[in-house]
C-alpha cells in the first residue's frame, strides 16, 4: 500500500516537472531575423530586406503584409505571398520577393509590391504545424 503510494506520488511529480520545465506541450515557433543588405544591382540602386530562420523549415506560407500604425490587422492585403501545395525544399534563409523552390504565389501572376521605406510590415511563415512572425520597418538606403 505504501509502495504504491509512493509510486503515485513519483509519478505526480514527474508529470509537474515534465508540465511546467520540459516544454513538451507548448507550440514551437519559428524564429526570424530581418536584416538590410545594399542591392547595387536595382535601378535605382536600394536595400533589400534579407530574413534568417532558426533553423531549416519546409515552408508552406510566406506572407509579408503592412502593418497599420503598430496594429496588425490579419485582414490586410498581403504585400507578398507565396504558398506551397505540394513540397518545398528546407529553408533557412531568403530575402523580400526571392523565388522559393517549391513555392508560388498565392495568386497567379501576382509580383512582390515595392515596400516603402519608414512603413513597418508583418513577415509570417508558416509549415503547417510550426509558425514564426517578425516586424520590421523598411529602410531608406542611406547616402
Amino acid at each position: 500500500a505504501i509502495a504504491g503510494i509512493i509510486i503515485t506520488f513519483v509519478n505526480v511529480l514527474g508529470g509537474l516537472y515534465v508540465h511546467f520545465f520540459g516544454h513538451w506541450f507548448e507550440k514551437r515557433q519559428i524564429g526570424i531575423a530581418a536584416s538590410f543588405r545594399p542591392n547595387r544591382r536595382a535601378n535605382p540602386p536600394g536595400l533589400v530586406v534579407a530574413f534568417t530562420l532558426n533553423g531549416d523549415y519546409r515552408l508552406t506560407r510566406v506572407k509579408v503584409v503592412p502593418m497599420e500604425g503598430t496594429n496588425f490587422n490579419p485582414q490586410a492585403i498581403p504585400v507578398w505571398n507565396l504558398e506551397s501545395d505540394s513540397n518545398s525544399v528546407p529553408t533557412r534563409a531568403f530575402w523580400y520577393g526571392q523565388g522559393i523552390r517549391g513555392m508560388k504565389p498565392a495568386v497567379k501572376g501576382l509580383k512582390p509590391a515595392m515596400l516603402t521605406p519608414g512603413v513597418e510590415y508583418r513577415l509570417i511563415v508558416s509549415t503547417g504545424k510550426v509558425d514564426g512572425y517578425t516586424d520590421f520597418t523598411m529602410q531608406a538606403m542611406p547616402e
